[in-house]
């Protein structure tokens, strides 16, 4: 398992001659991204957020390659976690809370879901719930997120079934948006995966004259 803190706007390494770059954590285990990342309530995207047109801020091309991928809030509390390993209700989430990156990461594999269990059992818990989450948002607090979602592979660690709502955590109002500047690929993160992939289907010889 592997925890990434003090990661806030303006933290994230960047090239020194130019302030261009970024940086990739990859990771065979879980990780888990404590606090804002690589964005705060100071990013002006957050005040108007798209159809609107702004010019974009310095910030590090920031992404999380791992088995699978947590956000914690600027509220989380390892002693709270551990007085209340059962009741999320106790483990509240920060007002607001704010990630710009690209992660990619491993899903759960589906099941055929078991009579007399909750709609959700035996799914991955779909893509609003591929960022994954510990604590109780209530619905109410923001968690503000900015960037590019992956999914290639199934989780090897974080295997255990989907559970929401009552059991690990209560989901926040999700404020997710596709990062645009990673239509542009000299701006993405280091260490992107690049996939090139020939299929030969069938081949034949043509004998006709030219």
């Amino acid at each position: 398992m592997l925890r990434l803190v003090d990661g806030g706007l303006g933290n994230l390494p960047v090239r020194l001659d130019n302030g261009l770059g970024g940086f990739t954590v990859a990771s065979e285990n879980p990780v888990y991204v404590f606090g804002n990342y690589n964005s705060d309530n100071t990013d002006p995207f957050w005040l108007n957020p798209p159809p609107a047109i702004q010019a974009d801020i310095n910030h590090s091309a920031a992404a999380v390659i791992a088995d699978s991928v947590t956000l914690l809030s600027n509220a989380w509390s390892d002693l709270t976690s551990m007085k209340n390993p059962v009741t999320p209700t106790n483990r509240n989430a920060a007002p607001n809370t704010y990630y710009r990156m690209a992660i990619a990461g491993g899903k759960n594999i589906n099941f055929q879901q078991p009579a007399g269990t909750g709609q959700d059992f035996g799914t991955d818990g779909g893509v609003h719930n591929f960022l994954r989450y510990i604590e109780d948002w209530g619905g109410g607090p923001n968690l503000y997120y900015r960037g590019s979602l992956v999914s290639l592979y199934y989780s090897q660690y974080a295997t255990g079934t989907f559970k929401c709502c009552t059991l690990v955590y209560g989901p926040p109002n999700r404020q997710y948006y596709f990062d645009n500047a990673f239509l542009d690929p000299t701006k993405l993160p280091p260490g992107t995966p690049m996939l090139q992939d020939v299929v030969n289907l069938t081949y034949w010889q043509d004998f006709k004259p030219y």
